[in-house]
């Protein structure tokens, strides 16, 4: 059985483990930890976790870790890479490698979208199969950038008409 609980910052090494592993979803475009751990990207997604306004679960089955979903809010002036506004937090989530497809990632976003008092957005590369757990749970496009399109959860029902 799977338990979700709230994470805490003694949980930042695995919430990094999950983000190299989400950013490597692809094995042909592959960067390694290493390269994550100096890009940018990394510290805007996860330095100083959790601020105030972070929240994040991490899952565990059979007494491990084996997945983590995190929120932050971003700014116009220091955008995530699926930004939609600064009112609306970005998602990130992962489950590590050998438990996927087991309905792990399924609970962690459910949790976090029932805690959530609002919208919820994320990005989703090319050809991630993750693309349609996303959509089932009520993520539609709202932009792309470069290969990733921005998926929007919004509690008002017209989300994404345009």
């Amino acid at each position: 059985m799977t338990t979700t609980r709230r994470a805490t910052a003694a949980d930042l090494p695995f919430l990094e483990e999950v983000f190299v592993r989400t950013a490597d979803w692809n094995p042909s475009t592959a960067k390694g930890a290493e390269f994550w751990h100096t890009d940018a990207t990394f510290q805007q997604y996860l330095g100083g976790y959790p601020r105030a306004t972070d929240f994040g679960l991490v899952a565990e089955r059979d007494g491990q870790l084996v997945g983590a979903v995190w929120s932050r809010y971003f700014t116009e002036a220091e955008p995530g890479y699926a930004f939609v506004s600064a009112e609306i937090p970005e998602i990130g989530i992962g489950v590590v490698e050998g438990r996927r497809g087991e309905g792990i990632g399924r609970a962690l976003l459910n949790a976090l979208i029932a805690a959530s008092d609002g919208d919820l957005s994320l990005g989703v590369e090319d050809g991630d199969p993750a693309e349609e757990l996303y959509r089932k749970q009520g993520f539609l496009p709202v932009g792309r950038v470069g290969t990733s399109t921005t998926l929007l959860r919004s509690e008002r029902r017209d989300a994404g008409a345009s």
